[in-house]
């Protein structure tokens, strides 16, 4: 498993960069060759917003952690749009039953966030960051409702939590879709980020109005929970790994870890690991470097004909027919 630490807000694409070995071109990383494929970009839209976007596939298990200094604590907020390794769809027209829910992140820098990325998994999110005198700015351009200002203008920790909405997909879309690149870029993109934040304030603001629904803010303790069922389910070979027994490994009951992890991610744990584990297979399959049986035996299975069921289950395709579909 590669470990990274980030310590900046501001420099925090740099410090990755150092970390991965990286080659950094026109505010690009480049993923090196023996660590994945793909970049994280990053560029300062205007002062006090900065626009990244990560498109990769890794290699080895990816664990970043995330803890900024107190001074500089209060001076970003971050805005993360995850597309679940398993969903890569961006038109809100499309669904695949299979996947599991894209979702919104949105919290202040006294939240330390840390993220589990597995291997072959293909990783894609937009992420904002947003300094606390340009948010404030938008909140008073806009003229937002002063229950949302007071909510953001606290030293308290907090991090909201949701899928996207149609509205959000839909924006997301836009901005992911347009490629080009020109005098007009950077407007749209601020365009695009502002009508982001204010969706994402909205929903904030319809939940802590209605002071029965909390369900939608996650503790940091229990994020940090969710990150360790993943390491733990996803590290483990044994195919019939126990529920109670994860449980007992971090001393939780295991009704409010299921509860936790279901909130999270929309669906259970053993669900949330079959789907990765099919995503890591099809990646491995479609990169042609392993045989089948290799694969098998990679993502935690041990027969080769029950792997293969529970893939043409998933993808209405064989490994085999898979296979010769990329070769």
């Amino acid at each position: 498993m590669r470990h990274f630490k980030i310590s900046e807000t501001e420099n925090q694409f740099k410090q990755l960069a150092e970390q991965v070995g990286g080659k950094v071109e026109d505010g690009v990383l480049f993923m090196p060759d023996d660590v994945g494929q793909g970049f994280l970009k990053s560029s300062v839209l205007v002062d006090g917003l900065i626009f990244q976007e990560a498109d990769y596939n890794l290699f080895e298990d990816f664990y970043l952690e995330r803890k900024v200094t107190e001074e500089a604590a209060r001076s970003f907020f971050s805005l993360i749009y995850n597309f679940q390794a398993a969903d890569l769809t961006d038109s809100p027209n499309q669904h695949n039953s299979h996947n599991l829910h894209n979702q919104v992140l949105f919290f202040n820098g006294h939240y330390s966030y840390n993220s589990f990325i597995p291997a072959y998994t293909l990783f894609k999110q937009i992420h904002f960051f947003i300094s606390f005198d340009k948010l404030m700015a938008l909140c008073k351009y806009y003229d937002l409702p002063e229950e949302i200002i007071r909510f953001l203008d606290t030293d308290e920790q907090w991090c909201f939590k949701n899928p996207f909405s149609t509205e959000i997909q839909r924006v997301l879309h836009q901005l992911r879709s347009y490629q080009a690149d020109n005098l007009f870029t950077k407007g749209y993109r601020i365009n695009k980020a502002e009508e982001l934040i204010m969706l994402t304030l909205e929903q904030i603001l319809r939940d802590i109005s209605n002071k029965k629904n909390d369900t939608n803010f996650i503790h940091e303790d229990d994020l940090q929970t969710i990150i360790e069922v993943e390491k733990i389910l996803l590290e483990s070979q044994d195919e019939s790994i126990k529920i109670i027994d994860i449980a007992n490994q971090l001393s939780i009951g295991i009704r409010k870890l299921q509860r936790l992890f279901k909130a999270y991610h929309g669906t259970d744990m053993t669900s949330y690991r079959k789907q990765v584990r099919m995503e890591q297979a099809r990646q491995m399959i479609m990169q042609q470097n392993l045989s089948i049986t290799e694969v098998c035996y990679k993502t935690g299975y041990t027969s080769v004909s029950h792997f293969s069921k529970i893939f043409k289950d998933h993808f209405g395709t064989s490994p085999s027919g898979l296979l010769k579909k990329t070769s």
